[in-house]
């Protein structure tokens, strides 16, 4: 008999999950399409495997054998994967990902240099590029893996986060001195803002996180703010705020720390704006080992480069 291994895998998520919507939220699909593709494996090997209710879903007598047993091989065979790849890579010799500029900054130096300690062997392709075209490199298999801010989450993707990383106010100290170490939402209408265009960020406002642009939440606010200037990169940003031509919204990540003596960094409160920063690959990818002690070294220095929370 011939099983559709992703059917399998579907069905042992539902069944640990007991949830339709939750192993659809998990996979990236939609409920229903979760729901067919286990009425599509019971047709195929002729039994009853789930018992549906409108609160959840439990395995039937014979489907209870099966979510440990299909567990097991997939384990077996990513495993077999793993050994392939890094066979592979002992051959190639190399590890390909890529990095958006504002991750790259303050961080990768000490990343690479680790990585050399570690594998003298292995070379090192990397890619500083934005998010989308990062993004687009891992769909077409240029590259093992992103480091990247979190966008949208894709049904072809995964995206395992590393850090949430704050947001905060960049402010000339010649031309606003005056400013409280905090700032408000309140704070910000009194002030010209740099901002940088299609930047996905998370809002934490009322015990909800609401992932969204930061321009979109700006224009949603309700609030008379003035955006002196947008742009594409953090450097010019930077480079804008420095002028004193108004107080840029940057990740923490982004300022550099020998600009202290000309600039303020300020925290941002009610709401709080943070992002996620991880590691983006392909949901079938299974990463070499060069690749995944590269992922590790990442979150190491990320979290000692900002004062944000990592990830386990």
């Amino acid at each position: 008999m011939s099983v559709n291994l992703k059917l399998l895998h579907t069905f042992a998520r539902v069944a640990h999950l007991s949830s339709f919507s939750r192993a659809a939220e998990e996979l990236g699909r939609t409920p229903s399409a979760i729901s067919m593709q286990v009425a599509e494996l019971e047709e195929q090997i002729g039994l009853k495997l789930l018992e549906r209710t409108t609160r959840n879903v439990t395995p039937t007598p014979d489907g209870a054998i099966l979510p440990e047993r299909v567990q097991d091989s997939i384990q077996r065979l990513e495993s077999g994967i793993v050994e392939a790849r890094d066979a592979a890579e002992r051959r190639r010799g190399r590890v390909v990902f890529g990095c958006a500029p504002t991750v790259a900054a303050g961080t990768l130096a000490s990343v690479l240099t680790e990585f050399r300690t570690r594998f003298p062997k292995i070379s090192l392709h990397i890619r500083e590029v934005t998010s989308s075209n990062l993004l687009a490199a891992v769909r077409n298999r240029e590259i093992d893996f992103g480091v990247t801010p979190f966008v949208q989450a894709k049904s072809d993707l995964k995206f395992k986060r590393l850090l949430r990383e704050p947001l905060v106010a960049l402010a000339a100290r010649d031309h606003f001195k005056d400013l409280p170490d905090v700032l408000s939402l309140n704070d910000l209408t009194q002030l010209p803002l740099l901002v940088m265009q299609g930047m996905p960020v998370i809002v934490l406002q009322n015990g909800q996180e609401l992932p969204m642009l930061l321009t979109e939440y700006l224009e949603r606010s309700g609030r008379p703010l003035r955006i002196a200037c947008s742009v594409r990169q953090a450097a010019t940003l930077v480079d804008l705020a420095m002028s004193g031509l108004g107080v840029g919204i940057v990740p923490r990540l982004a300022v550099p720390p020998t600009l202290s003596h000309e600039v303020r960094t300020l925290q941002l409160a009610d709401p709080e704006i943070v992002r996620d920063i991880g590691i983006a690959t392909l949901k079938e990818e299974v990463l070499s080992k060069p690749a995944l002690a590269l992922a590790d070294i990442f979150k190491v220095r990320l979290a000692e480069t900002t004062p944000a929370r990592t990830v386990s």
